[in-house]
C-alpha cells in the first residue's frame, strides 16, 4: 500500500510541474502562437436601409452596390446606413461609419425621379465612397484630396451621355461678339387702316452675354383701302435701332428690346378724279419681346411680338382739284407686330 501511495504522489507532482512550467527561455526557440484570423463582413451585413417615403428597396440597392464592386467583403469596422426622408420622396442620404466615427456623410436632394436611376445613383456613390474616401479613413491608402461635389441627379448616372435641348442647354462659348441676322415675315395691325403684311430685316451684334445692339428695317403695305370714291394704297417703311437685354445665350433665349424707328408713310390714291401720291414722315418708339430657339448649327427660329407707338398720328386726306377736303383717314395711335422667321448666328 505504501508503494501505491508513493506512486500516486509522484504522478500528481509531475502533472503539476508540466502545467505550471514557464515558456522556454532559450533564445533560439520561438514560442508557438495560434494564428489570428481577421474577421470579415459582407455588404449584406454592413448595409441598413430605412426608406421612409422614398422608393428605396434594400435588396435592389444591395444588388446594384455589388455590381459596382469587385468584392463583397468590407472591413469589419464599416457600417452603412441609407436613410430616406419621411416627408419628401426625392430626398435621402447615407452615412458610412468606421467604428463610431462617421467617415462619409452625403445627401441627395433632389434625387432622380426614376426608382431605377435612384438606386443606381446611390449604389454608385456608395461604391465610390467605399473604394476611395473610406480607404483613407481606414488607413489602407492615402486619402485623396477633397473634390467639389455636385448635387445628385440624373447626371450622376455613368456612361449616359445627354444632349439636352431646352432652356437648360448651354450654347457653345464664344471668344468674341456674336453676330445675328434675322429675316422675318410679319403681320402688322395698326400701322395701316387694316391688317397688312410685310416683314423685318434685322442685324445685331452681341458684345456681351446679355446685351445686344440691333439695327434693321421694317416695311408693310396695304394695297387697296377704300376711301371715299376711290382706293388708297398705303406703305410704311422705316429704319430702326434697338437696344436689347436677354437671358444667357442658350438653346432657348429670351430678350426684351426698346427701339426707335424713323421712316415714312407713303399714300397713293387710285380711281379718284385726281390721283395723288404723298409721303408723310413717320417716327415711332417700339417695345419688343422675342425668343430665339436654336435648331441646328447657326440656324435658329425667332419669334417677335412688338408694340409700336407713333409719335404723331398720320392722317391721309383726299381733296378735290380745288383743294376741298373730300375724305380723311387717321391711322391708329398704336400698333402691334407679330414676326416669325429664321435667324442665323455666327
Amino acid at each position: 500500500m505504501a508503494i501505491t501511495l508513493a506512486a500516486g504522489v509522484i504522478a500528481w507532482v509531475a502533472s503539476a510541474s508540466a502545467h505550471a512550467s514557464p515558456p522556454s527561455s532559450d533564445p533560439g526557440v520561438e514560442p508557438t502562437r495560434a494564428p489570428q484570423i481577421k474577421p470579415t463582413r459582407t455588404l449584406d451585413d454592413a448595409l441598413s436601409v430605412e426608406p421612409g417615403v422614398t422608393c428605396l428597396n434594400r435588396a435592389t440597392l444591395l444588388a446594384d452596390l455589388r455590381s459596382w464592386r469587385d468584392q463583397d467583403e468590407v472591413d469589419p469596422r464599416v457600417t452603412i446606413r441609407v436613410l430616406g426622408s419621411t416627408e419628401d420622396p426625392h430626398t435621402l442620404g447615407f452615412t458610412l461609419k468606421v467604428g463610431d466615427e462617421i467617415a462619409v456623410d452625403r445627401s441627395f436632394a433632389p434625387a432622380p425621379d426614376s426608382c431605377t436611376d435612384l438606386h443606381a445613383v446611390v449604389a454608385l456613390a456608395l461604391a465610390i465612397a467605399l473604394d476611395d474616401t473610406l480607404a483613407g479613413s481606414l488607413g489602407i491608402v492615402e486619402a485623396p484630396p477633397p473634390v467639389e461635389q455636385i448635387q445628385a441627379g440624373d447626371g450622376d448616372l455613368p456612361l449616359l451621355e445627354r444632349h439636352p435641348r431646352g432652356s437648360d442647354a448651354t450654347a457653345p462659348s464664344r471668344s468674341g461678339p456674336a453676330l445675328g441676322l434675322t429675316v422675318a415675315p410679319a403681320a402688322f395691325m395698326g400701322l395701316t387702316p387694316a391688317l397688312s403684311g410685310g416683314g423685318e430685316l434685322l442685324f445685331d451684334v452681341r458684345p456681351l452675354a446679355h446685351f445686344d445692339v440691333r439695327i434693321g428695317a421694317l416695311a408693310t403695305h396695304l394695297p387697296n383701302f377704300a376711301l371715299d370714291q376711290g382706293r388708297v394704297g398705303i406703305t410704311v417703311a422705316a429704319g430702326r435701332l434697338d437696344l436689347c437685354w436677354g437671358s444667357t445665350p442658350r438653346a432657348v433665349r429670351l430678350r426684351t428690346c426698346a427701339a426707335v424707328a424713323a421712316g415714312a408713310t407713303i399714300a397713293a390714291g387710285h380711281d379718284f378724279s385726281t390721283n395723288f401720291r404723298r409721303s408723310i414722315p413717320w417716327l415711332a418708339g417700339i417695345a419688343a419681346l422675342d425668343v430665339a430657339i436654336q435648331l441646328v448649327g447657326p440656324l435658329a427660329l425667332e419669334l417677335r411680338v412688338e408694340g409700336v407707338f407713333p409719335l404723331q398720328r398720320t392722317r391721309i386726306d383726299v381733296r378735290s382739284d380745288t383743294g376741298q377736303l373730300l375724305a380723311s383717314q387717321r391711322l391708329p395711335v398704336a400698333a402691334a407686330v407679330v414676326a416669325v422667321g429664321p435667324r442665323f448666328e455666327f
